[in-house]
């Protein structure tokens, strides 16, 4: 294979639809993933959803070169680690645009794929990001997510 390979572009035309999947109960891993979402930064919802042991891993697990101009990136320990991530983000830019294009769940999982439009509140400059959110639950509660974006 070449680097040619690159310079082709793929279509969504014709794809099949997405999952848009509706949580499976009120206390489903995709609940409860969608009721953080609503305020991910007020520390007291956060904790109604998630267990006392939660992790979070924000891009990725632990990169310092990374850390140094995103320092939300890595794995904070319990909710205060989600909640802080994502004032911090707040801080650096606004969301203008959240949409879901597929979520899936499972017995103690779940996920939301879609993307992003934000602002950075410096240069102001706006961009579109794709994200995955990937969770898991133990009880009625979410014990970790991951957040990945571009």
């Amino acid at each position: 294979m070449t680097a040619d390979v690159y310079a082709r572009t793929a279509s969504n035309e014709g794809a099949p639809p997405a999952s848009v999947a509706a949580p499976a109960a009120v206390d489903s891993p995709l609940a409860l993933l969608q009721a953080v979402l609503e305020n991910p930064t007020g520390l007291a919802h956060v904790r109604r959803y998630a267990t006392d042991d939660f992790m979070y891993v924000s891009l990725n697990h632990a990169n310092p070169e990374l850390n140094r101009i995103m320092p939300w990136a890595g794995t904070p320990a319990g909710t205060e680690g989600l909640v802080q991530t994502f004032m911090d983000v707040f801080r650096f830019r606004s969301v203008v645009a959240f949409e879901t294009q597929d979520r899936f769940e499972n017995g103690d999982g779940a996920a939301i794929v879609g993307c992003f439009t934000y602002r950075s509140n410096v240069p102001g400059r706006t961009a579109t990001s794709p994200l995955a959110i990937l969770t898991r639950a133990r009880g009625e509660r979410l014990a970790c997510a991951r957040f990945v974006e571009d």
